[in-house]
């Protein structure tokens, strides 16, 4: 145990830095691609329709409520080229709904390329949905059943979970220092006697509301960093500029409405903050108490407002008890692992007029009962909301979304086994063969098993951050789902290539490719890229054609269902690339025999929550009756204790 600030402590903190980096690294480099928060989940006309007559609507629904104001689609050709004449229905009384006007179709194979931007995350998702139109269509169109959008998501790009990690960190460096200023220092008795031990407490308050009032210009200052990278993802192939997509954003979305509201709550913290920090040695009054409450309130409002621009809000059913739950669930979460750092501040360095063992003695029982409480509620809301984000129980390890919430939880014990040591420390027990027993030298917290819960805490925030950027699984819906739709990378010299299809099925199908140079700035620009088939009936060349910059489509006619090479041609400059991708054509779509249930994991999770709030309620009844009886004891004259003795005999 480390309790001296020499090169001991030095090594403690950058070894608990290394541990930091190295993992925070780790989780962004493994973050990879995954659909974006707005996802396409049917459409009419479904991807891969063959009809008879051409539609004069498409419609594409959507997941989550999408912002007319950058929504945007166009219908192109097999060729890739734009037809005239499209255009978006307004007012379709849906929010979720996407329509679009068609023109007159002549037969052939059409693409319907959209671009929507969530309302509540501000993420932004595109693609792509394919149809035929001509005499060789069987006798009655496809029903419209579940679509995929080939093409469609953006990712949780290292930047967007580097942001969301560091605007949690300073979140939490604000609220769980706040907490322990106020539940802990404001709760702590039998070191105010004298006049030193006053001012001590007096300086710890003021150190600890400085580095509150920073973590709050912390989080406003990746709060505007964060607008910037939202307004760079929705004015990318819009021909909108920077400022006016951010200003668009600001005025006429959700995400926008609620990033103010975020932003003011965390300035006027800040301002707030400052002012108790100044007003330290006034006496307690109702100006005082005021401010309090006010930064109290301002607190638990922006733990509301990152509930209401997560993915608690697209859930079908309870979804005020499913914000209420992650309010809770992310309040706690910055309670718990801010709390800790500003611990350490508490009990290191030393304050003059403060012993450090009377400041364990005076603190351990209210940052005890604050921890305990906060951990167990962010037990049980994220449970429930597991339960509520995760259909299948086998989602939980097929998809991005579910393993990350394996690992979250995983670091979440971790976490919390720490904790359980660090409770043991400060109430004097270590442990030693047959359980943890008493110490001669009374409670004493260990820096370094501290740093090592912190540091891990922070890991817990950074798999918080990857959630918040990646979408969760979908539960299946009633309808004819589409062939699986299929995407496949490869790199040649430096042009990267992410080529998918849709709907992936024997029959015409619609190919996206996006390139780039991973070069900067890129040799020499692309001229034209071509896809080559080679197929059991023969080998087939389709050019592509540039619809927005990087970004290429193309119609080509699969076959059948089985393993096809596909080589990408690449002109750039009079030079000639190729690389060759092997594919496999999925079969064709059948009726799904029945619906699956949704939430089937919840019950599962609920009935674990319910348990351990019984448990918890159960263990804070006990200890308030065994306080209480200890408080009667203490304060009984003589006789009266002898009595009780004598009664306990």
């Amino acid at each position: 145990m480390l309790t001296g600030r020499g090169p001991g402590a030095v090594r403690v903190l950058l070894r608990g830095a290394a541990l930091v980096v190295g993992v925070g690294l780790a989780v962004l480099m493994v973050a990879q691609p995954a659909s974006a928060h707005a996802d396409l989940v049917r459409s009419d006309p479904a991807d891969g329709a063959k009809l008879l007559q051409p539609p004069t609507v498409a419609r594409l629904w959507f997941s989550e409520e999408i912002s007319p104001e950058f929504s945007a689609a166009r219908i192109v050709d097999g060729h890739g080229s734009t037809v005239a004449g499209s255009a978006l229905q307004a007012d379709s009384g849906d929010p979720r709904l996407l329509a679009v006007k068609l023109p007159n179709l002549a037969d052939g194979t059409y693409g319907v390329m959209w671009r929507v931007l969530a309302e509540d995350d501000g993420h932004t998702t595109r693609g792509v949905v394919v149809f035929t139109v001509g005499a060789a269509a069987p006798a009655s169109p496809v029903i419209a059943g579940e679509a995929d959008a080939g093409e469609t998501g953006t990712a949780a790009t290292p930047a967007g979970v580097l942001l969301r990690w560091l605007g949690l960190c300073s979140l939490a460096g604000l609220v769980g220092t706040l907490a322990v200023v106020g539940l802990v220092l404001g709760r702590a008795r039998g070191i105010t006697g004298s006049d030193a031990a006053t001012t001590g407490i007096r300086l710890l308050r003021r150190r600890l509301l400085g580095i509150a009032a920073a973590c709050a210009a912390s989080a406003a200052a990746v709060g505007v960093a964060v607008l910037a990278d939202a307004g760079r993802r929705a004015a990318a192939g819009t021909g909108r500029s920077l400022i006016d997509a951010v200003l668009d954003l600001l005025t006429s979305t959700r995400w926008g409405h609620l990033w103010l509201a975020r932003e003011a709550a965390v300035v006027t913290l800040a301002v707030l903050v400052l002012r108790i920090r100044s007003a330290l040695g006034e006496p307690r009054s109702r100006r005082t108490i005021a401010r309090s409450a006010a930064a109290a309130t301002l607190v638990f409002a922006v733990a509301w407002i990152e509930a209401l621009g997560s993915h608690a809000v697209a859930v079908e059913s309870a979804q005020p008890a499913a914000v209420v739950a992650y309010t809770l669930h992310v309040l706690t979460a910055l309670l718990w692992l801010g709390g800790l750092p500003a611990l350490v501040l508490v009990f290191w360095p030393a304050v003059p007029g403060l012993a450090r063992r009377d400041l364990v003695r005076a603190c351990r029982g209210p940052f005890t009962a604050f921890a305990l409480t906060s951990v167990t509620i962010l037990v049980i809301s994220g449970l429930y909301g597991a339960g509520r984000q995760v259909p299948q129980p086998g989602d939980l390890l097929s998809t991005s979304y579910g393993r990350t919430v394996v690992v979250k939880t995983a670091l979440l014990a971790v976490v919390g086994g720490l904790g359980l040591a660090n409770s043991a420390l400060l109430h004097g027990r270590r442990l030693r063969r047959g359980g943890l027993v008493p110490t001669a030298a009374g409670g004493a917290p260990s820096r370094r098993l501290i740093l090592t819960e912190a540091a891990v805490g922070a890991v817990l925030l950074a798999a918080a951050g990857v959630l918040a950027e990646t979408a969760p699984p979908r539960p299946a819906l009633p309808a004819v789902p589409a062939a699986e739709a299929r995407a496949s990378d490869a790199t040649v010299e430096d042009v990267v290539l992410s080529v998918s299809a849709s709907p992936n099925q024997p029959g015409m199908n619609g190919f996206t490719v996006l390139a780039a140079s991973s070069r900067r700035p890129p040799p020499a620009p692309i001229d034209r890229i071509a896809l080559k088939f080679v197929m059991p009936s023969g080998t087939r060349t389709v050019p592509l054609q540039e619809f927005e910059p990087g970004r290429y489509f193309g119609t080509a006619e699969l076959d059948s269902a089985g393993p096809v090479t596909i080589t990408a041609v690449i002109g750039r400059a009079g030079e000639r690339l190729t690389v060759a991708l092997p594919w496999q054509v999925s079969t064709e779509p059948v009726p799904a025999a029945s619906p699956r249930p949704d939430y089937r994991l919840a019950p599962y999770v609920n009935v674990i929550a319910l348990a351990i709030l019984l448990l918890a309620l159960g263990a804070g009844v006990r200890l308030l009756a065994v306080r209480r009886k200890r408080q009667r004891f203490d304060a009984a004259p003589p006789a009266a204790t002898e009595r009780i003795l004598e009664d306990v005999r």
